[in-house]
């Protein structure tokens, strides 16, 4: 894993906690390209995310992104939205395609709350290094040439700029296979 790291705001947790309906709440940095702030939040409810999370996206991004100098961080800051029950769909698009401060994900039906489920969040939804790619070589079929597309393109000059050369090889080619149907 890049170097994900908890970070301690106990002033601010503390108040988060006071102004909203949290049941868990975690501060983190990513350095990936440069530093990239990260909240995990959990609402009681999913009625409490429905009527909490743009004040708290709000709170987050004045108390908390604020703590960043690079453009980097600003402009690279998630807030992980998590949930163990489902969230409507209609809602979760609204959180996720809100473009105001921070990239938001809504991650549903969450078990644990854990360092390993943090690493595999961030694994998913940022640096996407859970993405195996293998391409498989097989083996081509030797390519045969077709004499008579090739006596058409061999008379085509590509060196002119006319599009009759063209439309006549195109004529020439659909009237091969039209003989040959």
């Amino acid at each position: 894993m890049e170097s994900y790291k908890e970070l301690k705001f106990e002033e601010l947790f503390n108040k988060l906690k006071k102004d909203f309906p949290i049941k868990e709440l975690v501060f983190g940095e990513l350095l990936f390209g440069g530093v990239i702030p990260i909240v995990f939040v959990s609402f009681e409810t999913p009625n409490d995310l429905n009527k909490n999370w743009k004040d708290f996206n709000g709170q987050i991004t004045t108390d908390f992104v604020i703590n960043f100098k690079e453009e980097y961080s600003r402009w690279n800051f998630y807030i992980f939205f998590l949930s163990k029950e489902t969230i409507e769909k209609q809602l979760k698009y609204e959180i996720e395609n809100n473009k105001f401060s921070s990239r938001k994900i809504v991650i549903e039906n969450v078990k644990s709350f854990t360092e390993k489920e943090i690493n595999l969040f961030i694994s998913e939804h940022i640096t996407n290094d859970n993405i195996q790619i293998g391409v498989e070589n097989k083996q081509s079929l030797k390519f045969k040439k077709n004499t008579s597309l090739s006596k058409i393109l061999d008379k085509l000059s590509l060196n002119k700029k006319s599009d009759n050369d063209l439309q006549d090889a195109l004529d020439s080619i659909e009237k091969i296979y039209k003989n040959e149907i």
